[in-house]
């Protein structure tokens, strides 16, 4: 098997007649093919090659990209998913040279492969300075996915597969994968299918701060600033994927020097997020905001808010005021499917000019809807200093209220009082069983996790007298639920099509004496996203006997309609209303009484529920208690049809818009040789046409925290780049490389960037009836520039043997345009009309970034450099570190500029491996240094949070039982690697914020080819 040509760039793949067939396989081929990519390429590029058909060397394509120096990747649910190159996120993804749609970027710029099945690559190829050939490039680099191609296989009938099954050391679930490829050629056409197809269950646990804030940002009047979250999260999360892939690939030779390639690669992701856990929060009361909790362990950092002058300290331990103790699930299922459609005819006759000419089609669909119930542990009743229900001043019996048909429904010991309204409505205790004080609670993060105390603490309640909030935890008829919803949703269609028309033409003898070879092509792009942002709301009350609204008149046929389907939630707000007429408690005449939307619900009413007691080692000290089964929410709409008769969609204006960007591009470039020195110098010009589709925001929707769509606005913007760029290669000898490049590049912005509107949030008042605001953001703008940048590279490579090499590079971004997050201020009303005045955040144009660094890096195969060492040839290593920091505009608490998101200033991955004619074994180890996370105002100042270093190890053993049969078994994340995040304030002085961990997982397979 020519496995020698799936590493070449694409170009060079069309040339495989010509190389030597390799038949090196395993993890020794592997290094060998990505060490000859690297060798060829006039670019400065980094590849990973498969050792095998269905075999890149980790799990997944963005666990391998992490060995490449300067790859950076996030993890989710323990598997990697984006990708940063050089820090950032602004890199180009290609399938097969072209650009790739995927359900994981369909209108977002960084990478997503998380529904790209590795089984299906033959290489990945990483670009990190400019081939002007490219269809695209991006900011830092560009991801060029490799698949297979029948002419690449040897004539007549090949076929592999493969099967594993897979195991979490916590889920413990049965998972498994299948992949299979079948290819058959002869001189003149060839035709290949694979496919991969798989399901996996991941589990991590993660606990810490919900909602980030300053005390004093919500009118708290402590003498210093300290974070005093909305609430505090322990969960256990798993993650249940199910991906699909066939890649379909048809060559025919036509003759004349004609070849025709069809392919179509189709991907499949069905992902189930369920997390079920415990939140203490202060429920959103603006009562509560900065007094629910009490520093009592602290450290002055030194700094001092610019916005209210007083100093900031950092905080070890808290007493807590829990307003809020309730079990929650949560589930969000993620559907997408994306088809790429690839017609190319190829012209390469022997003579001097060769040419293509390329059509891609492609379109994607995804579907992300959010599913939740909250168990609420406490009773509702009134108390100072306490959420409740019950807030008539002139009757603390009037809480929840509802019409005959449901009084009729519970005992009369439930009623809270004898009032009976105009159409027989009661009122209803809502949990009688629950507790009736504050729990009084210590949280310690002054050490290595989350110390919890306070649960064995008296607490009164419907128990009785010495039960604990242990004791209510325990009990399950103890839990109401506090509100069903489905919110966050949305559902995003793409399309992509894509002509490209090149011609080459090599010289016989160099033009002008230096130039061996020009390039010239022209490209039309055309990509379109549409996305639907929605809550479900349902109806209530409709065709309720005697139900009126406020001003007598009947409630709509209809009902009214409400997204929190919640104990809290009173349908007496202004659009729509429903209730009854009762006895005003001060001189009896008939005041309106709104019907209170969700009626009292045990936890077990309509949900399975379960037993949760191991939050894992990152949360120590709150005992087991009843929550939600997510998995009830796996088909949330029929959920909540069943139990509300009806789920319907409304629209979140903010967060739905339509964006078309058009791309109309040419280029050239010219290779050249002057002695050892050769490369090529190009130009590429990119016309961009923008059409941005926004909605306009009105009034908040009643009984939920959507906007009423008032209008569009629509935007059209054109600009034009020329993009230089100049790679250049000396190679002093056969064996030391020197390499330099230069370019410009742009990229288009994350298409919400473009179009996210303006999103309104509020909250309870607390201090007065009826909804809030308490922010607002913008997520878009249409006349935000794109990223452009000015880059420069240079390297020094030395190469020794088949799969040795050592290199070292440096790099220099100038990003001259970049997007960044910002806030002002804007004057929105409350539900009474009463205007407020709260901060804005929004995307701001940034300028003046920049990322630098080096980064060194070697390949060694031992049998190389000790071609007669025995034993220890069979060994060999892979090793780079990477020293990139970076900075843009904004400032932290400490003054100085932050660096661009997740780009950690230090990475290094050490790779040891051993191959012998039966057996395999690999061990590869990642680690980055700390990196931020995410940045929140507060009170005039950035709080930002950074996740702290990480190393992730993992390992994989195989032994070949024949030629054609391997056993293996693999190990990701064998340490269990924890993920640290904290709040900085100043050098030396960080707050514990969260903390993820995720499981190890195992695997034992078997591969086999014919």
């Amino acid at each position: 098997m020519a496995l020698a040509t799936g590493a070449h760039a694409q170009a060079a793949a069309d040339d495989s007649a010509q190389v030597d067939e390799i038949v090196v396989t395993g993890i020794r081929g592997s290094q060998m093919r990505s060490v000859d990519v690297k060798r060829r390429e006039a670019s400065i590029v980094d590849a990973i090659s498969s050792e095998d058909i269905g075999k890149l060397p980790d799990v997944t394509i963005a666990d391998s990209l992490q060995r490449i120096p300067g790859v950076q990747i996030k993890r989710d649910a323990g598997e990697g998913a984006t990708v940063n190159i050089r820090g950032l996120a602004q890199v180009i993804t290609l399938l097969n040279g072209e650009q790739y749609l995927s359900a994981g970027n369909m209108g977002s710029a960084q990478p997503n492969l998380l529904d790209v099945p590795s089984q299906l690559m033959n290489s990945v190829v990483v670009y990190k300075s400019t081939d002007p050939t490219n269809a695209l490039s991006g900011i830092t680099g560009t991801i060029d996915l490799r698949t297979r191609r029948p002419f690449q296989m040897e004539p007549g009938l090949s076929i592999a597969g493969g099967a594993e099954g897979q195991r979490g050391e916590r889920t413990k679930e049965n998972d498994y994968l299948i992949n299979g490829l079948v290819n058959w050629r002869n001189d003149r056409v060839g035709l290949m299918v694979s496919a991969a197809a798989s399901k996996a269950n991941l589990g991590n646990n993660s606990s810490g701060v919900v909602g980030l804030s300053g005390n004093n940002d919500w009118g708290g009047s402590a003498a210093n600033n300290f974070i005093s979250p909305h609430g505090f999260e322990s969960f256990h999360r798993e993650v249940e994927r199910k991906r699909l892939g066939v890649n379909v690939a048809f060559e025919a030779d036509l003759g004349e020097g004609f070849t025709l390639v069809a392919e179509g690669f189709y991907a499949k992701l069905d992902e189930y997020n369920r997390a079920a856990g415990i939140n203490i929060s202060n429920r959103w009361d603006g009562g509560a905001f900065g007094v629910w909790t009490t520093p009592t362990v602290f450290d002055n950092t030194g700094q001092t808010s610019t916005g209210n002058g007083r100093p900031w300290v950092a905080v070890d331990e808290y007493d807590i005021n829990a307003w809020w103790v309730n079990s929650f699930s949560v589930n969000r299922t993620t559907k997408s499917e994306t088809k790429n459609y690839n017609l190319e005819l190829k012209y390469d006759n022997g003579g001097n000019f060769t040419s293509e000419v390329r059509a891609i089609r492609a379109n994607g669909d995804r579907l992300s809807m959010n599913g939740q119930a909250q168990g609420d542990l406490s009773n509702w009743q009134y108390a100072p200093g306490r959420f409740n229900l019950f807030r008539d001043p002139n009757d603390r019996t009037r809480g929840p209220f509802y019409p005959a048909a449901i009084c009729a429904q519970y005992p009369a010991a439930q009623r809270s009082n004898a009032v009976v309204g105009s159409a027989g409505g009661c009122y209803l205790n809502p949990n009688p069983l629950g507790y009736g004080a504050n729990p009084q609670l210590h949280y310690n993060i002054g050490g290595a996790k989350a110390v919890w105390s306070g649960f064995d603490n008296p607490l009164a309640g419907g128990l009785g007298a010495g039960k604990t909030l242990k004791d209510y935890m325990a009990n399950k008829d103890s839990y109401a639920i506090a509100a069903f919803s489905s919110e966050g949703n949305n559902e995003v269609q793409s399309d992509m099509n894509v002509f490209r028309a090149e011609g080459h033409y090599k010289f016989d003898d160099n033009f002008l004496g230096f130039i061996t070879k020009i390039d010239a092509g022209v490209r039309q792009s055309d990509r379109t996203v549409e996305v639907e942002a929605f809550h479900l709301f349902s109806p209530f009350y409709g065709g309720t006997p005697g139900a009126v609204q406020a001003n007598g008149q009947p409630v709509p046929a209809a009902g009214c309609f409400a997204q929190w389907k919640a104990i809290d939630v009173v349908m007496n707000q202004d659009q729509c209303q429903a209730g009854e007429f009762v006895p005003n408690p001060l001189g009896g005449a008939p005041v309106f009484q709104g019907y209170t939307v969700n009626k009292p619900t045990k936890i077990d009413a309509y949900n399975n529920v379960i037993w949760m007691d191991d939050l894992g080692s990152i949360t120590q000290g709150i005992p087991g208690f009843w929550v939600v089964d997510p998995r009830d929410f796996d088909d949330v709409k029929s959920f909540q049809e069943k139990v509300f008769g009806a789920a319907v969609r409304y629209q979140i204006p903010g967060a739905t818009y339509d964006v078309t960007l058009k791309e109309q591009s040419a280029y050239a470039d010219a290779n050249f040789e002057i002695g050892k020195l050769s490369g090529n110098v190009g130009l590429h010009v990119i016309q961009t046409d923008l059409l941005v589709k926004q909605n306009l925001t009105g009034a908040t929707q009643n009984y939920g925290d959507t906007n009423l769509d008032v209008g569009d606005t629509v935007t059209r913007r054109k600009y034009t780049d020329w993009l230089p760029s100049l790679n250049a290669v000396y190679d002093a000898t056969d064996h030391l490389k020197f390499r330099f490049a230069y370019s410009k590049t742009m990229q288009p912005l994350d298409l919400g960037n473009y179009g996210g509107g303006l999103s309104i949030s509020t909250a309870d008042c607390g201090t007065k009836p009826g909804r809030c605001v308490t922010g607002a953001s913008s997520s878009g703008n249409p006349y935000l520039d794109p990223w452009r940048s000015t880059n420069f590279d240079g390297a020094v490579e030395y190469y020794f043997g088949g799969a040795s090499m050592v290199n070292l590079s440096a790099f220099k971004l100038k990003i001259d345009s970049f997007v960044t997050g910002g806030t002002t201020t804007g004057t929105f009303k409350d539900e009474d009309g009463t205007p407020r005045t709260v901060n804005v955040t929004q995307p701001i144009q940034g300028d003046g970034g920049s990322v630098k660094g080096v980064e060194v890096g070697t390949k060694l195969a031992f049998s190389d450099l000790l071609p007669d060492g025995g034993f220890f040839s069979n060994f060999g290593i892979d090793a780079n570190a990477t020293y990139s920091p970076s900075s843009e505009s904004r400032l932290g608490l400490d003054g100085k500029k932050l660096p661009f998101t997740d780009n950690s200033k230090y990475q290094y991955n050490l790779v040891g491996w051993y191959q012998d004619d039966k057996w395999q074994a690999r061990v590869a180890y990642n680690y980055r240094t700390d990196r931020l996370s995410s940045v929140t105002g507060s009170s005039g100042d950035n709080l930002a949070v950074f996740q702290d270093a990480t190393g992730f190890v993992d390992v994989n053993v195989s032994y070949n039982v024949r030629d054609n049969i391997v056993v293996y078994l693999n190990g990701s994340n064998v340490s269990g690697e924890i993920e640290n995040y904290y709040v900085k304030f100043a050098d030396g002085k960080t707050q514990y914020f969260s903390q993820n961990q995720f499981e190890p997982r195992y695997t034992l397979g078997i591969r086999a080819k014919w």
